[in-house]
């Protein structure tokens, strides 16, 4: 099934559907043919040289919990393995699969295996008009995401130190194996792009999934129960498959938004 829902997912911008054992869009492509946020993989169970670190579950959150409290500053990710070649993305929706799906992506299957591994998507964007926005998400194991530097959503399954950020809401929509969380609002222009910072990771192996997607103030969307079916956050078109197995429920027909090459 597993293998399904990457063929399902796996639709290259250019239309050209992906093979079954290909999830490496999921991540973003390997050119960026097109402004897209760019897309960092480091393995924290390595150093620079390749050598083993004895990173465990606890020194893992301690990690990506100081990348984030230190306003997502590489620097703390840079003595851990860096995969050379990036990806560029233009949204972030991962139903879940399994977590060497991500190395593979990066073409790092040889050298990194499925767990304890982060990665670190950057970009300006603008909203498509001016207004207040928020994004939902949720990561397992972790998603955050920051605007300017300040965080406006932590959608992280996995206990994290480094922000004291909490929802105003009480859960979402179904999404992976939880549910999505709702993040902070924030005003934005259209003129005026933002930086956007994004993480997410995986620690044990297992499965993985992340998804964000972003709410206008005021914008009418159809609902599912008490919560609103949201747009995927999306800077240029893509054609996400809308019945996944283990996905979230999203909105389509609304303007994406902006990145800065």
């Amino acid at each position: 099934m597993r293998l399904a829902v990457l063929a399902m997912a796996g639709m290259l911008l250019s239309g050209h559907p992906l093979s079954a054992q290909d999830g490496s869009v999921l991540f973003g492509r390997e050119k960026a043919g097109e402004a897209a946020l760019m897309g960092i993989m480091y393995d924290l169970k390595q150093t620079q040289r390749g050598e083993p670190t004895p990173i465990n579950e606890k020194d893992y959150a301690m990690i990506v919990s100081n990348f984030v409290a230190r306003g997502f500053d590489e620097s703390v990710l840079n003595r851990f393995y860096r995969v050379s070649k990036p990806r560029h993305a233009t949204q972030l929706f991962v139903p879940l699969i399994g977590a060497g799906a991500a190395p593979k992506a990066f073409g790092a299957e040889k050298t990194v295996k499925p767990s304890r591994w982060v990665i670190h998507y950057k970009g300006q964007v603008a909203p498509p008009e001016d207004g207040t926005y928020r994004f939902w998400g949720y990561g397992d194991d972790v998603l955050v995401v920051a605007v300017n530097g300040k965080i406006v959503l932590n959608g992280s399954r996995f206990a994290l130190t480094g922000t004291s950020w909490k929802s105003s809401e009480r859960g979402g929509l179904p999404a992976g194996n939880r549910n999505l969380v709702a993040g902070t609002w924030v005003s934005l222009k259209a003129s005026d792009p933002v930086d956007l910072d994004i993480i997410v990771g995986e620690q044990p192996g297992g499965e993985f999934c992340a998804f964000l997607l972003v709410e206008k103030e005021g914008q009418i969307y159809e609902r599912k129960g008490d919560y609103p079916v949201l747009p995927i956050f999306q800077v240029a078109p893509f054609d996400t498959p809308s019945h996944v197995e283990k996905s979230a429920p999203f909105s389509t027909g609304f303007p994406i938004w902006r990145c800065l090459q």
